[in-house]
């Protein structure tokens, strides 16, 4: 009689392992940031006193005028604590463009001043895996909100 087991099971226990394990593997790599399509950063920086509530569109053409992106691009809106960060990311091929339409600072009752940026292109004013960063402060007197913009 001949043992056809080596190490721990047939061959085709192992072929069904390695398939198994290819399957596993290939499903894992797909949503991992860290393999695969490269991934651009948005970070909201509220640096005010108060929260402020943002709306941000992402589109996956950098030619898109600002009206066809706050129309048909990806609406993200989010409401950044006074002092905290928020952090969005995307694939490169997802974010071309991005534009802050509106930012509000939540002074009373949702009254409080606004602001917008204008769109920021792959290509011209960042690259695919850089780090935007929104910086949000306000004046003395909370009658003013401004936006500031750097790329990492």
């Amino acid at each position: 009689m001949i043992n056809c087991t080596h190490g721990g099971g047939s061959m085709k226990t192992r072929r069904i392992a390695a398939a198994a394990l290819s399957v596993v593997c290939s499903l894992s790599l797909a949503g991992c940031p860290l393999v695969g399509v490269p991934i651009t950063t948005v970070v909201l920086d509220n640096q005010a006193t108060f929260p402020v509530e943002v709306v941000m569109y992402v589109g996956p053409d950098q030619n898109v005028l600002r009206d066809v992106l706050t129309a048909f691009g990806e609406e993200i809106t989010v409401t950044v604590p006074a002092g905290a960060t928020r952090v969005i990311r995307r694939n490169c091929d997802e974010l071309q463009a991005v534009v802050i339409d509106n930012a509000k600072l939540l002074v009373l009752g949702g009254i409080g001043p606004e602001e917008d940026t204008q769109v920021l292109r792959d290509g011209s004013d960042f690259g695919c895996g850089d780090t935007i960063r929104f910086t949000f402060t306000d004046s003395a007197l909370f009658t003013n909100l401004d936006i500031s913009t750097s790329i990492n």
